[in-house]
């Protein structure tokens, strides 16, 4: 009965696999390169705001879509409608960026690595929505600090990985003081979120897809008070994430 069961869970991974390389990855090859041309042009053109958005927005649901993996989402009336907010999801998987993209329902800059700039077609759209990216150079955090500024004042949220790369044991790892440096010097308020899933469905480190759900939870704001310290915060983020 055992060897029964796992000869079962391998048929159904091959399966997928199958699907994945002969199907899904095909269309998402094409519909990444459709959505960032569109993202970025029209980003050039004037319309950072539209495009900013909705290729992403609709990329990131084709995308789940097409891998067959479920979303739940929770928590989105948490998300401030009168004024930006400091997003610090965990994370979990190279899937968060589709899941946060495709059902946070809100516009946002996305803070990210430097690196991905090198990413085709992806980085340099990018680069001309206006994501803001972090290099590793003495003026590399101030910079990022400045532009969080600037897309807080021209009401986007900002979405910031606290952790600042994927987690390589499923479990949330230390945080970064990033994120919360932008919500005291902004005053805004942070609102801590919960991504389940990704782990499972692609580790860091391996192409080994597998099927899964995902969720993604967003909690109530946390207020930046002046007598709140960095280490304050991030404490009372790590707990609501846990």
């Amino acid at each position: 009965m055992y060897f029964f069961t796992v000869y079962q869970m391998d048929v159904k991974q091959l399966l997928y696999w199958i699907y994945l390389v002969l199907i899904a990855l095909p269309f998402f090859l094409v519909i990444t390169v459709i959505a960032a041309l569109c993202a970025a042009f029209g980003s050039i053109l004037g319309a950072e705001w539209f495009f900013g958005y909705w290729p992403g927005k609709l990329w990131s649901q084709a995308t789940l879509a097409l891998m067959l993996i479920p979303v739940k989402v929770e928590g989105r009336e948490y998300l401030p409608k009168d004024r930006p907010a400091v997003v610090t999801p965990n994370h979990t998987s190279a899937m968060d960026i589709f899941i946060l993209y495709g059902y946070s329902g809100i516009r946002f800059k996305w803070v990210m690595k430097g690196s991905l700039r090198r990413v085709p077609f992806v980085g340099w759209a990018c680069e001309k929505v206006g994501f803001i990216f972090v290099d590793s150079t003495p003026s590399g955090a101030k910079r990022v600090i400045e532009d969080c500024e600037k897309a807080i004042a021209n009401g986007y949220h900002i979405f910031m990985f606290p952790e600042g790369s994927r987690t390589l044991t499923g479990h949330l790892g230390k945080l970064r003081k990033g994120a919360f440096i932008v919500a005291q010097e902004t005053d805004s308020p942070i609102v801590p979120a919960k991504i389940t899933g990704g782990y499972e469905i692609l580790k860091r480190g391996t192409l080994n897809f597998k099927w899964g759900r995902m969720g993604l939870r967003f909690f109530q704001p946390i207020q930046p008070r002046s007598s709140d310290s960095i280490a304050d915060l991030m404490e009372r983020v790590r707990v609501k994430i846990q």
